[in-house]
């Protein structure tokens, strides 16, 4: 088992930012924890769970700043529930 290194990333709603999000605020994973806030209301987060694999990818991915301003990460972790690579945990 790898181990993944934590990481966040926040992302700015002014278009033209380097690192632009009209929705998603913040993106930290923790392990195979992944926690979104959007800037709608940036003090309530959402608690996903990732399998490794898509842990480790996405920790990759927001360290890698070429890499990352060629995607939305709106539509990542869109495509992520969707696939359900990413699940919500509900406490």
């Amino acid at each position: 088992m790898a181990t993944i290194s934590p990481v966040h990333r926040q992302f700015s709603n002014v278009p033209g930012s380097q690192f632009y999000s009209s929705n998603v605020h913040t993106v930290t994973v923790e392990g195979t924890d992944v926690i979104v806030t959007h800037h709608s209301n940036p003090d309530k987060a959402y608690l996903y769970s990732a399998n490794e694999s898509y842990a480790e990818w996405l920790s990759d991915l927001l360290t890698n700043d070429a890499q990352l301003s060629q995607v939305s990460i709106g539509k990542t972790i869109n495509d992520a529930k969707r696939t359900e690579e990413l699940s919500l945990v509900t406490i």
